[in-house]
């Protein structure tokens, strides 16, 4: 497997600790931070007649996402909500079902300029929020859940 093509390109190499986060062709920059987790139920294996655990496996995965980005992001509102037209003004619409998102890709250089790329599949939004202040950058909150993940990096 091989990195994604960014969705739109930037004038400079971004630093240590700043990446991107790509749905498709749209890009967003202003990422503030971002978390990422990926955890396991433990089930407990027993064998016939004791009641000590003889082993423990891991049996569910869970792929978790979340993050801030300082900006608002028409195009991550459309994807989170379902559907959009294009006319004047722009109409946002929820959708009674379930929304079609675009794998995300989200890009990080270390302090070396190598790349890392974590690649969430069959990603669905869980939840979004919008802080609006007066004088400060707008913050979007949100949080994503995915099936699996793909993990690439330069060394």
């Amino acid at each position: 497997m091989s990195f994604i093509s960014p969705g739109s390109n930037i004038k400079q190499r971004l630093v240590f600790n700043s990446g991107t986060i790509d749905f498709g062709s749209n890009r967003l920059v202003a990422v503030d931070n971002t978390v990422l987790t990926i955890d396991w139920s433990i089930a407990d294996i027993y064998i016939l007649g004791s009641i000590k655990r003889a082993d423990i496996a891991r049996h569910t995965e869970k792929v978790t996402m979340s993050g801030v980005i300082k900006s608002y992001a028409p195009e991550m509102e459309m994807i989170a909500l379902g559907s959009s037209t294009s006319a004047t003004p722009e109409e946002i619409d929820t959708l009674d079902g379930q929304p079609t998102l675009q794998n995300p890709v989200v890009t990080f250089f270390d302090r070396n300029g190598n790349e890392v790329q974590y690649q969430l599949l069959n990603a669905l939004f869980k939840s979004n929020k919008l802080t609006l202040k007066a004088e400060e950058w707008a913050q979007w909150d949100f949080e994503i859940e995915a099936s699996d993940i793909k993990i690439l990096y330069t060394v």
